[in-house]
């Protein structure tokens, strides 16, 4: 009798809650034609849930030794990444005190910070001076104070910033489905993050 064929194509990272274990369904789409084979492989088990927040992973070859272990008279491949990051955390409270006061602290932190930057860059190239010698040349009349210049000046800054790292002002509308610089920036940070710890844990790993 010919075996069956299978195919898990898994993904690269998976949360899951404290104390929850993980089925094959979970951490990768299970290809067969056989229906009752398919939903046997995506049902089985592969790690068993704990009870503190932490990392840990699951490789390919865990989750096939796992399979043929509980089914017989099949062939798997998998497909995607060769290992699986678990992060295993408690659920969060997206609405609570201490989170909303944490998002108030680091907008505060933020844009006073970046005020001084503004502030400090415009003392170090004199910009008040440049700006009344805009003025004279423009009108022809000296003004220590010229509102109408510095007041759009502040203004655009500020639009400037927001254009920079938005797509909303993009009349095409695939540019304004592409990610900005700050998304391109946190995808690029949670990847290395997530490589970083991946490779910790099979260092640790190796070394017991």
């Amino acid at each position: 009798m010919a075996k069956e064929q299978v195919y898990i194509n898994l993904e690269t990272k998976y949360s899951v809650d404290l104390n929850a274990h993980v089925y094959v369904k979970d951490i990768g789409e299970v290809y067969c034609n056989n229906d009752t084979v398919k939903k046997n492989v995506e049902n089985i088990r592969v790690y068993n849930g704990i009870s503190q927040e932490a990392y840990d992973y699951i490789s390919g070859t865990e989750i096939t030794t796992k399979v043929l272990d509980s089914i017989d008279n099949i062939d798997i491949t998998i497909i995607g990444g060769p290992d699986v990051l678990l992060e295993i955390k408690g659920q969060e409270d997206s609405k609570s005190i201490l989170n909303i006061l944490k998002l108030a602290l680091v907008m505060i932190v933020l844009f006073f910070g970046a005020a001084v930057a503004i502030i400090n860059f415009h003392e170090d190239v004199d910009m008040k001076s440049s700006m009344e010698k805009v003025y004279y040349t423009i009108t022809g009349v000296k003004n220590k104070d010229p509102l109408i210049l510095t007041i759009p000046l502040s203004l655009g800054i500020g639009l400037g910033m927001f254009a920079f790292f938005s797509r909303i002002f993009s009349f095409s509308k695939r540019r304004r489905q592409e990610p900005g610089p700050m998304e391109l920036e946190l995808f690029l940070y949670d990847r290395d993050l997530e490589d970083n710890v991946l490779n910790e844990l099979k260092d640790k790993k190796k070394s017991e």
